[in-house]
């Protein structure tokens, strides 16, 4: 009886472990980006060309035991951009150009091997 209840100890400590020592994953990123240009006169341009890119990847490997999952992954993305363009006169051009990219992966590999 000692040992089958020794035995049971062990067992729920190994599963329990795990999950009381893995730590979560976080990936936060955040762009804030303010353009302001004014044009006062004749034959001016504005060009403006703005291009964010982020790439966010997260992976890990799942415990063998049970094929257990790891902890929490999370990912946030925040982009702000305010751009502003005035043309006051005859002739004036304004070209802008945002490109806001965002790309996020996440992956957990729960392979028996």
């Amino acid at each position: 009886m000692l040992k089958k209840s020794l035995i049971l100890g062990l067992l729920a400590a190994i599963a329990i472990a795990p999950a009381a020592f893995a730590g979560n994953q976080t990936q936060e990123n955040a762009d804030n980006t303010n353009i302001s240009a004014t044009n006062v006169g004749r034959g001016n341009k504005i060009r403006i060309i703005n291009r964010t890119y982020v790439i966010q990847s997260q992976g890990r490997r799942a415990r063998k035991l049970l094929c257990q999952s790891p902890s929490n992954q999370a990912q946030g993305n925040v982009t702000n951009t305010a751009i502003a363009a005035t043309n006051i006169g005859n002739r004036n051009r304004i070209r802008i150009n945002n490109v806001n990219s965002v790309v996020q992966g996440q992956s957990v590999d729960c392979s028996k091997k």
